[in-house]
């Protein structure tokens, strides 16, 4: 039989000092606990260079952290230079929103680092690169994200009136999207420009069970947007492997 997944992400015991690097990453106390309970998460940091300064390392380092998710920010760096006469490293560098899903699998997803960086500058709050780093995944305002309910990395937000005036095209009862999330609602449509669909009293249920069923959060009405968070890009941090280490 298969195992259900646990129907909460616990709060996590874990918390740091709010001491900032050089370059702005938590560097105090409690912040290398936290990276260690991320590192599932994360690529393998790794430094490995020749005799000729040929080679690469793989960083990171803890830009944000919310206890009450269980969820951190992280800067992912890459550095590497695979020609003897290069003068300087390359260096590629992707922020990511992870931690852990319901069933414990570990989750990373590219967030922009400009929204990161603009949040940690105007508050000192442990947790305000993560907020922020939310609300630019799913185009949300601070109220409409404490209002909200999320299964991974879909969100279901309550829609003030009936979105059926103007323009649109039903989608049934039945929508995959993200390609792993179902949402079975009363009804579903989609209006012209709006990057989400609109849902009737919608349940989200994920295909491959790595969430729990989600239900809609408690609203005035019946009607919810359903997004699907955005994407930053980001770097292949594997790409190394295909790359020869040596080069004349």
């Amino acid at each position: 039989m298969a195992t259900l997944p646990k129907s909460y992400i616990s709060r996590s015991s874990l918390s740091c000092s709010k001491e900032r690097g050089y370059f702005k990453n938590l560097i105090g106390e409690g912040t290398a606990e936290i990276l260690a309970f991320l590192r599932p998460a994360l690529p393998e940091p790794k430094c490995s260079f020749d005799y000729k300064g040929r080679g690469n390392a793989v960083n990171i380092a803890l830009y944000a952290w919310d206890a009450d998710q269980s969820v951190g920010v992280v800067q992912v760096r890459h550095t590497f230079k695979d020609y003897e006469n290069s003068e300087f490293m390359t260096v590629h560098k992707t922020y990511v929103l992870c931690g852990f899903n319901e069933n414990g699998e570990p989750f990373r997803h590219p967030v922009s680092p400009h929204t990161v960086r603009a949040a940690i500058r105007k508050s000192d709050a442990l947790e305000a690169g993560v907020i922020a780093a939310q609300k630019w995944m799913w185009g949300v305002t601070d109220k409409q994200l404490e209002a909200s309910r999320r299964q991974g990395d879909v969100l279901i937000v309550p829609h003030r009136g009936n979105p059926k005036k103007g323009d649109f095209q039903s989608m049934g009862t039945t929508l995959i999207l993200a390609k792993t999330h179902i949402i079975e609602a009363e009804e579903i449509i989609k209006i012209p420009g709006k990057p989400w669909v609109f849902a009737k009293k919608p349940v989200l249920r994920h295909t491959k069970r790595e969430h729990r069923n989600t239900t809609a959060p408690m609203s005035d009405g019946q009607w919810f947007t359903v997004r699907a968070a955005d994407v930053a890009s980001n770097w292949d941090f594997g790409i190394w492997d295909f790359r020869p280490h040596l080069r004349d």
